[in-house]
């Protein structure tokens, strides 16, 4: 009982520290596009394309054949008959030459592998760019949002200091301070809120450009603005969508599969062995002999792993094809919210914000002249706080929206 007891204070103590070498942590200032370039260069990536380069280096160095020669040496006494005994031997050398060019498929297969591995570490590379990228708009609008709630927060303070001064003078009601001080309550409320969202944020940032553990990270400047995509790089993007490195990969690891397969039937083909011996007798007598062989193809090898693999490449295809189709609908659907997320943040904008800040207006003029009530003064200006939030919100999925459009129309189409 004392060992777990000191075993649970440790952790405390340790949890303590923690807590305190975060708050104690230094600020890392990071651009958007300082973290997109830093999510492209990540050890996973990084190790997929040494092995593509390994791969193709095994390509440049692959033998032209696909077995090794077979060297023997035989040797021993003649015994019979007693006037002919001696000794006697041979050597042989002889070469299995695959008649259904194995080596060649051997390098084929390393061939798609190391395309397959490229085009995957593309893949990879993508959507490491999109994660960092989203990760750190949702930095971005949480610190938005850190800022809207804390103005939100110092506003209610006031008011509830000015509803303190008035109640002692007799001016205001308890019931109207109650109400300011809930009011400051729901405030502070959506606060916390905001830093739950900040240190999610910072999470999900961190796991994307992997900095110091000592690190908080901050994300520094505006939002990146990206010009809309026209219609005619709309329809460019569409047409060339099997260009995605996640299709293409897919679809360069069913025809890996595919050589593969092949490769392996291959191997365990007929093969035909060329050869040459030279043989010593017991007489004195020298013979050099070619040797052929060739086995009966009279059972088919490597069928099992040929249509296993075949299948797979089969199966895997279908992923690709279903890969495009999904592509394809997920892309016009970004196109729309390019289009959707601009309405939005344009009726924010010019209708909702500023009439909500024209209505906190009038709504405390009106209290001030005696003609309002403190509730609607209250309503107003809740009202007010839930716009500015929705604008921060509606700036970065206009943002995000626009991004992730440019990115992969760029990863489809290869222009900027």
């Amino acid at each position: 009982m004392r060992v777990w007891f000191a075993s649970a204070l440790c952790a405390a103590v340790a949890v303590a520290s923690g807590v305190a070498s975060a708050a104690a942590a230094a600020e890392r200032p990071v651009s958007f596009a300082t973290a997109v370039a830093l999510a492209e260069h990540n050890p996973r990536t990084t190790a997929t394309r040494a092995a593509a380069t390994d791969l193709q280096r095994a390509v440049a160095s692959s033998p032209k054949l696909d077995a090794n020669p077979v060297f023997s040496v035989s040797a021993g006494p003649r015994l019979a008959p007693g006037n002919e005994r001696g000794f006697e031997g041979s050597l042989a050398l002889s070469q299995a030459l695959s008649l259904e060019s194995a080596a060649t498929l051997r390098k084929q297969a390393l061939q798609a592998e190391a395309a397959w591995l490229s085009r995957d570490a593309d893949a990879q590379t993508l959507a490491r760019c999109l994660g960092a990228a989203n990760a750190w708009l949702a930095l971005w609008e949480a610190q938005e949002a850190m800022a809207v709630a804390a103005a939100d927060v110092a506003n209610e303070r006031a008011l509830v200091a000015l509803l303190e001064r008035l109640t002692s003078a007799q001016e205001r009601s308890v019931a109207d301070l109650a109400t300011v001080r809930a009011r400051l309550s729901e405030a502070l409320l959506h606060q916390l809120g905001t830093e739950g969202m900040l240190a999610d944020a910072r999470a999900l940032l961190s796991a994307e450009i992997n900095p110091a553990a000592s690190e908080l990270l901050v994300a520094e400047g505006a939002l990146p603005e990206l010009p809309a995509l026209t219609a005619d790089e709309q329809q460019r993007a569409l047409q060339q969508i099997e260009q995605l490195p996640e299709i293409r990969a897919k679809s360069l690891l069913a025809r890996s599969e595919l050589v593969r397969a092949r490769e392996e039937r291959a191997a365990r083909g007929v093969h035909l062995s060329v050869g040459a011996q030279l043989r010593h007798d017991a007489l004195g007598a020298t013979i050099v002999e070619g040797t052929l062989a060739l086995p009966l193809p009279l059972l088919e090898l490597g069928a099992r792993e040929y249509a296993s693999r075949s299948a797979e490449a089969t199966r895997l295809e279908g992923e690709a094809s279903d890969l495009r189709v999904r592509a394809r609908a997920a892309l016009l659907l970004a196109f729309h919210e390019v289009e959707h997320t601009q309405e939005v943040l344009a009726l924010l904008e010019e209708g909702l914000l500023p009439a909500a800040e024209r209505a906190v207006a009038l709504r405390t003029r009106e209290l001030e002249a005696g003609e309002g009530t403190l509730l609607e003064l209250i309503d107003a200006r809740r009202m007010l706080f839930e716009a500015r939030s929705r604008r921060v919100g509606a700036l970065r999925e206009r943002a995000w929206a626009r991004i992730r459009v440019r990115l992969l129309a760029h990863a489809a189409t290869g222009t900027p």
